[in-house]
């Protein structure tokens, strides 16, 4: 069972999430009979607040910016519902912008965010190394996620990305294939680099060199991979299996597969998306379990804000495999 939240006391309450932090946090000017309401729900739902959430408030319900590259992406999506959780668990606010992957677009949001007074941001870079590390604030906590893009001076979490991917390979080697298709724009992020290096390593691991033609990095949005991925596939060498980079990536695959009626090549996505499950096969996929990412995020916002000269830490945290149907189909006989 999880563990309650701010939410469930102001369910149980039936008062909203600010007066509940009110309470919390002994705010004066509340009513008496607010106060033995909200109390009341504490005790029966056995609630207690969030430790680095109320380091990181200090009392004084501070504001914190999350800057993502869309909010439209299941993985930020994710990222940011949980930190916004974690920090309304006592009554913080959360400002949320996007970047758009572009890095005129990182630096003005940035900024943005610090003319609001926030008290720290969590960042998912995006550019060259300079102009990342030129855009993060010096006098604000940051803390980089999912990618460093270069950055050495500020706290970061990140998911193992070459192992994550040499896991998926192996995963279809280990199931009889040896023409194993990639996707995924290399040129566009480091972690995609790593992804490719570990699609190389596991490959050279069972002896099978890297066939030119069933690689694809140009790719970048699922409508860009989907045409891609049809030519791939409609060839009479065709892959037995693809490993796609990202969900975007996957997405075209899937979508080239529903095309050509090919649902019988084996297929391992780089992250989870919605429906998965639900497809046909259900999607093979390695989870780099977001929430995780989001939660260790805002504790190292919450130590860094409590101690400005702490210890720089670089957190690399595990993917998994999560096995639904998808990667583990065989080779046809005729292939």
């Amino acid at each position: 069972m999880s563990r309650p939240t701010i939410y469930d006391v102001a369910r149980e309450s039936g008062f909203s999430i600010k007066t509940v932090s009110r309470v919390i946090n002994e705010a004066p000017n509340v009513r008496k009979e607010t106060v033995d309401r909200v109390r009341a729900a504490i005790e029966l739902l056995q609630y207690h607040p969030d430790p680095a959430a109320q380091r990181l408030g200090g009392g004084k319900l501070p504001t914190i910016g999350v800057l993502v590259d869309s909010i439209d992406d299941p993985f930020f999506a994710q990222v940011v519902a949980v930190i916004e959780a974690r920090a309304m668990d006592v009554g913080m606010d959360v400002l949320v912008a996007s970047t758009g992957m572009d890095e005129t677009r990182l630096r003005m949001q940035i900024q943005r965010l610090a003319r609001r007074g926030v008290a720290g941001l969590v960042v998912a870079p995006f550019g060259e190394p300079e102009h990342v590390s030129a855009a993060l604030p010096d006098d604000v906590p940051v803390v980089v996620i999912d990618r460093r893009c270069g950055v050495t001076d500020k706290d970061v979490v990140r998911v193992t990305d070459e192992q994550g991917a040499t896991d998926a390979v192996r995963h279809l080697v280990a199931r009889g294939h040896r023409r194993i298709g990639f996707l995924g724009k290399t040129s566009a992020f480091n972690t995609l680099e790593d992804r490719y290096t570990g699609y190389e390593k596991a490959l050279a691991e069972a002896g099978i060199e890297v066939d030119a033609r069933l690689v694809e990095t140009r790719a970048w949005t699922a409508d860009e991979a989907y045409p891609y991925a049809l030519a791939m596939l409609a060839t009479a060498d065709a892959p037995t299996a693809v490993f796609a980079a990202s969900p975007m990536m996957g997405l075209g695959v899937l979508r080239a597969q529903q095309r050509l009626h090919r649902q019988d090549v084996a297929l391992v996505i780089f992250g989870d998306y919605p429906v998965a499950e639900l497809m046909t096969p259900p999607t093979t996929v390695i989870d780099q379990r977001p929430s995780a990412l989001a939660d260790t995020a805002f504790d190292l916002l919450a130590r860094r804000i409590q101690d400005p000269a702490a210890e720089v830490l670089d957190t690399v945290l595990p993917t998994l495999l999560v096995p639904r149907g998808s990667g583990e189909l065989a080779p046809r006989a005729d292939s």
